[in-house]
């Protein structure tokens, strides 16, 4: 190699010089894309639980898209914005109410369940959907799951392998809920299920699995009323009988497969019951290896395989709610699956009962629209913020509507710790 064609030697002041000058360019990008592009934030408390684990130390760590446009935002999304009350500090929630929904800018909280309208006096029970809701979900009991998620459950009538054996035919089944529903309902906590089902051990209430695995106790002393079960099989034989019950009655949805000219049935006929008198029928294509069904927002649903083509929605009927001032009184429900039918089994993988957010408001009296007062009023450029878990967040029912410019960015997934590393969904 000819040697006048290498580089001189560079002294170490040059060396050292370039160094300084590439770490301060590395550190001045990083700095500028956390506040341009995305940031980490560490979220210390439980009031989003369990979509997102708080802790001040161990709480998830999510990464915040900065990158988002507030004006793009809607209900039900989670939202990063800066504290209204404690300067320098970030808080994330999900937004409630927009000021700028001129036909939702009004808010009540009753019985867990939020109600929008134009005004004070049009309010209107929200009525979520049952597969875009799917984000919203609490884990309140679930198999395979920790010791806490197995507790929730009754899986005495499951072998090793959650294989249900039949409980007998259909007609018994239904002549059972018919003798229940003459009688007083059911004081069950504590006691067996029917014959032959799995599912909740007791009433379901408004804590919930965290995402470290471990029972979020906020709300363990309120009882929910939107509850439902998803379970994943792997093989079905015999008509699926699947009921939420609650003081007042037992829904069941009642899912018999229609034969095919060749192989497994592909479709199945589906009645309603209430207190096993048959309400309605449906035709649907035939679960093949999942089932979800529950009460939510008043309505009683039933999704196949997590697809919208194969889900059915039944308003309860008003004529079916108790008196006035009875549901907070006697408000309690359950949930469980069998099959029914000769020599019928059902050999789950996965059985998880949930609830819907919960939210909760203090009986404060006060003036409709001001600070204390329900109704509230969400006013232009702002948002009605909620935390998940209801018991354990200050958000806007403490102090009260927060300007959507105060908006930092959106969550997009949870970093660390590892093994909780995931995705985050609306």
């Amino acid at each position: 190699m000819n040697r006048d064609l290498q580089p001189p030697p560079q002294p170490l002041v040059a060396l050292a010089r370039d160094a300084l000058v590439g770490a301060f360019a590395a550190g001045a990008t990083v700095q500028a894309l956390r506040l341009r592009v995305g940031d980490r934030y560490l979220v210390p408390t439980g009031s989003m639980e369990p979509v997102l684990h708080g802790d001040p130390v161990a709480g998830d760590v999510v990464y915040v898209d900065k990158l988002a446009a507030a004006a793009g935002c809607r209900r039900h999304d989670l939202v990063v914005v800066a504290h209204p009350s404690e300067p320098g500090q970030l808080m994330v929630k999900r937004i409630a109410a927009r000021g700028d929904d001129p036909d939702a800018c009004w808010l009540d909280v009753r019985q867990g369940d939020l109600w929008l309208g134009p005004d004070a006096q049009r309010l209107q029970r929200e009525q979520k959907d049952p597969l875009a809701a799917r984000g919203m979900r609490a884990t309140w009991a679930a198999v395979p799951g920790s010791p806490a998620a197995r507790a929730g459950l009754d899986l005495r009538a499951a072998d090793g392998d959650l294989a249900v054996a039949s409980l007998g035919p259909v007609a018994t089944a239904q002549a059972q809920l018919r003798r229940e529903a003459r009688a007083a309902r059911r004081q069950r906590d504590g006691s067996p299920l029917p014959d032959g089902c799995i599912g909740t051990a007791r009433a379901v209430d408004a804590s919930c699995i965290a995402s470290d695995g471990e029972r979020s106790r906020p709300g363990a002393d309120v009882a929910v009323a939107d509850v439902g079960m998803a379970v994943a099989f792997a093989a079905l034989q015999g008509d699926l009988l699947l009921t939420v019950e609650t003081r007042h009655e037992a829904l069941t949805w009642c899912v018999r497969p229609k034969p095919g000219a060749i192989g497994p049935p592909t479709a199945a006929a589906v009645e309603l019951w209430r207190d096993g008198e048959l309400v309605q029928e449906f035709d649907l294509a035939m679960p093949r290896g999942l089932v979800e069904f529950g009460l939510l927002d008043d309505c009683f649903f039933l999704i196949a395989d997590g697809r919208r083509a194969a889900m059915l929605v039944a308003p309860r009927d008003p004529r079916w709610n108790p008196a006035a001032g009875a549901a907070l009184a006697t408000l309690r429900s359950l949930a469980w699956v069998g099959v029914a039918g000769a020599d019928a089994r059902l050999r789950a993988t996965c059985v998880e009962v949930f609830r819907d957010v919960h939210y909760w408001r203090e009986p404060i009296l006060g003036m409709p629209g001001r600070s204390g007062g329900w109704p509230r009023h969400v006013p232009a450029g702002n948002w009605f913020l909620l935390g998940d878990s209801a018991f354990d967040s200050h958000d806007s029912r403490h102090c009260g509507p927060v300007a959507a410019a105060s908006f930092g960015g959106t969550p997009r997934a949870v970093l660390g710790p590892w093994p909780r590393a995931r995705w985050v969904g609306p």
